[in-house]
This record gives structure tokens, sequence and C-alpha cells, in this order.
């Protein structure tokens, strides 16, 4: 369809960011990695549509593992709004916003992703399902559109580090932020266990590849969890801790959660004991697989007696106690798709907490 002049002015009208400062961060390396110069997302649509609504907009490429942490560093806080569109997943989002620094007045930032990456939950369940659609949705939206980004805040022992391809890279000397999930034991470790260039080749596949691999050991992560008044014995096999719906398109881990409320989830189930440790990985395994199944069931596993599903009330905080983790592989935590590696203690204690929408004097919005 070609756009008449009339059809521009239009959608200049409607456009509710044409009056922001916009930037686009294009996360080339997010999902099966992309070139830059190739004819995609940013060069072959989003860019054509600024010119032609003379939007003007700065563009970021990910050259380098600190091109994001730079940029969220260099904003400042001013009275006019930031728009920072994504093209990526969760994690190049989640180290945006953790790396925002402390603006000197109070500023409006808000986000739009286009989902790119391997792991896509926030576009998932704020209903962008895909490239084209997301587009459309970024130059139609109206205010009604724009809601808070609700953050929560882990803060975990002195000697953690970030795990890049399982090499330490990053030691963590403060709390870190989270707006989609965070998680350990089996859905951590195959998190965890994709991370490599050759299961990256396979996209949103590698979770399946690390998945059966994880299968083959035992599952047994020994613990507690308390939420409020509540106590929860380990050990566990899986455990999340989310607000997302949807972690994969038809993994619908929160079918009655709302990204866009103040709403956090605890989703766990314990370890089931098997016969030998020699047992086929496929028997071993099977009652995770079996859960799993259930998920991809329209979340038909907040049905089954052995899963957790509890709803984190307001002001109530969250604390992991990690016994027994001499081992490497136990120790391992997701956040929204970073690997964190616990020191090796006889306990580890985490701590999550709510911390609403505001982060350094950034009012944080999510375009939806």
């Amino acid at each position: 369809m070609i756009m008449t002049k009339e059809d521009t002015k239009e959608l200049f009208y409607l456009t509710e960011i044409k009056n922001d400062e916009v930037y686009v961060v294009d996360s080339i390396k997010a999902g099966i990695e992309r070139s830059e110069q190739e004819f995609g997302i940013y060069n072959g649509i989003l860019r054509p549509i600024f010119e032609l609504l003379k939007i003007k907009h700065e563009h970021l490429i990910t050259e380098t593992s600190t091109s994001i942490k730079e940029f969220g560093e260099s904003l400042k806080g001013s009275t006019k709004q930031k728009t920072v569109i994504f093209i990526s997943g969760d994690t190049s989002i989640s180290e945006f916003v953790n790396s925002l620094t402390k603006a000197s007045s109070s500023s409006i930032l808000k986000l739009f992703v286009i989902p790119a990456g391997t792991g896509n939950s926030l576009a998932l369940s704020i209903g962008n399902n895909g490239v084209l659609d997301s587009i459309a949705k970024l130059f139609t939206h109206s205010s009604k559109d724009v809601h808070p980004l609700y953050l929560y805040e882990v803060e975990f022992p002195l000697g953690s580090y970030f795990l890049s391809q399982s090499e330490k890279t990053q030691e963590i000397t403060k709390p870190y932020k989270f707006l989609v999930v965070f998680s350990w034991c089996f859905h951590a470790s195959l998190v965890a266990d994709s991370d490599t260039p050759e299961l990256r080749k396979n996209g949103i596949e590698r979770f399946k590849i690390a998945a059966f691999s994880n299968l083959a050991q035992e599952q047994r992560y020994d613990g507690t969890v308390q939420v409020g008044s509540k106590k929860f014995e380990g050990p566990f096999a899986y455990l999340v801790i989310t607000l997302s719906q949807r972690f994969e398109p038809t993994f619908e881990i929160l079918p009655k959660g709302n990204i866009l409320e103040d709403s956090l989830y605890l989703v766990s189930f314990k370890t089931e004991e098997t016969e030998t440790a020699e047992q086929d990985p496929l028997v071993k395994g099977k009652y995770i697989m079996d859960i799993m199944g259930e998920v991809y069931n329209k979340g038909k596993h907040i049905e089954n007696d052995k899963v957790i599903y509890e709803k984190i009330e307001e002001g109530q905080n969250i604390e992991i106690l990690i016994k027994n983790a001499k081992v490497e592989r136990k120790r391992r935590f997701c956040l929204d798709g970073s690997i964190i590696l616990l020191p090796e203690e006889e306990e580890n204690k985490i701590v999550v907490r709510p911390t609403g929408d505001t982060h350094n004097n950034f009012k944080l919005r999510i375009i939806s």
C-alpha cells in the first residue's frame, strides 16, 4: 500500500512519540545474530518510517558487550520524555534498566520492545507477538497504552558473579533489578547451559537441547523459600519467580498473571526421588517433563497439587536459603536471561523485594 501525504500527516499526529527523545537500541547479537548491514528490522522497516514522518532519533548498535551499559549510563534526566525502542530480547532491556544512573531530576522513560531475542517474554506478555505487529503498535498506540513498568530487586551474597559461557565476568556488588523472571534449579540450568555459540545458532530450540541434557542429571536443589509467614521446604527441581505470563508463545507459566500489574508469583515444585542415579534420563526426569507439558497445555500446571503457585502479596519479600550447593551448577541463578553464580559457602541467602516503577529518578513506563 502506498501512503498519501494525507495518510502520512494523519499517522504523524497519531504518533505519541513524535515529541519525545527517541532512541533505538539494536541488539544485533540477540537471538540468532544479525548483521547491522542486514536489510532487516531497522534498515528495512523502522528507519524508513521515521524518515517519512520526520521523527528524529538515535540508532545504537550493540557492537560490544558493554554497549547497552554505556548507553544506559549516558542517559540524563530531563523534562522531555524519552522513548527507548529495543530490537532485542529480555536480557538487553534488563541490562539497560540496571545500568541507569541516578538522574538529577525526575524523568519519564518509556520503553518499547520489538521481539528479536531468543527469549521474548516481555514482548509476549504485553501482546507484541511479532515484528510487524509491534511496529504498527509503536506508531499508533495512545497514552492509554502506556503503563508503569514494575521492577523487583534481588540482593545477592558477597562473592557472587555474572557468568558468560561458564566464565566469571563481573562481580556483583549491588542489588540487581529484574522485570521478567528470576529463577533457580532446572530453569536456570537450561538457560545457563544453552549459552554457547553452538547452541545459540538453534534459536529457541537451544533451550530444549539444554533441557534434555539436564534431565540426565538429578534435579535436586536443597534449600527453603520463605514468603511472608509461609515456608516452603526443598529439595526443589524447579523454581521461578516471575510476573510474566509467557516465556514462549505457548509456554504459559502464569495463566492468572498480568505483567502490567504489580503482581509477582512463585512457581515451583519439589524433586521426586528416583530409584538409581543410573536410571534412563527420560525416565528420571519424566515428572519434570510431565509438568512442563502442563505449562504448554494452557497453564494446566496450576491445577497440579505438586506445583506451588503462590501470588506474592503487597509488602512481602521472598527469602531463598540455598544449602548443600558445593557443585557449581546448583549455585547458578537466572535473572532475565543473565546467569549469576553464588559463592561456594555452606549456606547462601538471597532476598527478593518489590521496588516499584521508579529507578534512579527515572519513572519507567512500558508501551503495550
